[in-house]
């Protein structure tokens, strides 16, 4: 990863906070978040999987449950 997609994904990362925070501290309807992070994933991608993906590290960097985003970005993008 290249010093420029780094910052992108920190920056990123710090944006998401609130909304992983919010999805953390609610009760969990799908093991992990899963549902939650795949329709969050799926709707900041609009579709494009490169997307998705920067996206779910930001989310993981931000504090989400990992294997709930993971499991979120298979189900949905």
């Amino acid at each position: 990863m290249t010093a420029a997609q780094s910052a992108l994904i920190s920056d990123l990362a710090n944006d998401l906070r609130p909304t992983v925070a919010k999805i953390e501290s609610s009760i969990p309807i799908t093991r992990g978040h899963y549902g939650r992070y795949g329709s969050l994933l799926s709707q900041l991608s609009k579709g494009n999987a490169t997307n998705a993906a920067i996206l779910l590290l930001a989310l993981i960097e931000a504090g989400a449950n990992a294997q709930g985003a993971r499991d979120g970005f298979k189900t949905f993008c």
